[in-house]
């Protein structure tokens, strides 16, 4: 573990969207479990009363977001019928020309004569303009941690309906100032993966994707890192998102495996499944699980995984071995 500012904590930062309680449940108490001192904090946004109270009982530092729409009263529905009440979400527009071009355009001219920082500008405006949660979480962490960052030594940007704790995850050697990304399983690069060679020639166009078709897809639902890094590295999927030419959803994996491969953030260390302190499990063969006798799953050199990401993708026979998922309350 990186342990340069050893008087300060370690933060897991999250966000959830109209999940309950009993969704969440596993990622906090199975945190909680491995006896993680750190802070843990959920942005949310619509949650009910009643899961946000459970969640601060678990010590959770909640952090609201209000997501912006036009309400529109009446709108053309199939057979050309007027409809009432359509939510409408102004990331949309960036998704037609001339106005994603227009909207990059100002941004950048707002975020110059602006007397705030002007990366704090983007993020200000990102946060509404940007998918809910998948792309816009980027720049509500960014403001979130030029606020508060000063308090945490490590950050942990983390998945939240599908991932559960073996181990603190913090507990492994990584240098001061460097950014820790997770492969996904198998020898599959970008470009032999048809979501994320998408994503790619969506946002950055087709020379881009060249420039990194042959590289290992690098899951975007699990970083960590000193703040500062994570900070550079937020700072740098703000600023590609603001470039992208369409703004599909799960874009912002395209966006992660873009900027690190192109060097847009330094000081990157990757980690592959069943060799480092994360498992992301999607293309993960079940016959390859190797449990010890207390059904924690282990690496290929016997050392414990901290953290399962997208264990939900097991069987649910398998998915109820895990001890940390059993010992959270819950079961399939």
């Amino acid at each position: 573990m990186n342990n340069t500012n050893k008087n300060k904590k370690n933060l897991v930062l999250g966000f959830v969207k109209t999940y309950d309680f009993e969704q969440i449940k596993p990622f906090v108490i199975s945190l909680k479990n491995t006896g993680y001192q750190g802070d843990i904090c959920l942005v949310y946004c619509d949650l009910s009363q009643r899961t946000i109270d459970l969640l601060q009982e678990y010590g959770v530092q909640m952090y609201p977001f209000k997501e912006f729409y036009i309400n529109l009263p009446y709108y053309i529905g199939q057979g050309g019928k007027l409809k009432q009440n359509k939510k409408f979400y102004p990331y949309l527009l960036l998704n037609i020309y001339p106005f994603n071009r227009l909207y990059t355009w100002l941004l950048r001219g707002v975020s110059k004569l602006a007397k705030e920082n002007e990366d704090s500008i983007k993020a200000r405006v990102a946060q509404y303009f940007l998918n809910v949660p998948s792309c816009n979480r980027y720049a509500i962490y960014y403001l979130y941690l030029s606020k508060y960052g000063e308090k945490y030594a490590n950050v942990m940007l983390s998945d939240v309906r599908d991932v559960v704790f073996q181990g603190d995850p913090f507990d492994f050697e990584f240098e001061d100032g460097s950014l820790n990304c997770f492969l996904e399983e198998g020898e599959k690069t970008i470009g032999d993966s048809e979501g994320n060679a998408q994503w790619i020639r969506e946002g950055f166009g087709e020379d881009a994707l060249a420039k990194i078709a042959d590289k290992s897809i690098s899951c975007s639902g699990t970083t960590i890192g000193s703040t500062d890094a994570i900070m550079a590295y937020l700072k740098a999927m703000i600023d590609s998102f603001v470039q992208l030419k369409y703004h599909s959803w799960g874009i912002d994996q395209g966006v992660h495996n873009y900027i690190i491969y192109q060097g847009l953030v330094k000081k990157v260390n990757f980690y592959n499944n069943f060799r480092g302190p994360i498992l992301t499990m999607h293309y993960t063969n079940e016959e390859k699980l190797q449990f010890d006798s207390n059904g924690y799953l282990r690496n290929d050199d016997g050392s414990p995984i901290k953290v399962l990401h997208q264990y939900d993708r097991l069987a649910p026979e398998v998915r109820n071995k895990i001890a940390v998922y059993r010992e959270s309350g819950c079961t399939v």
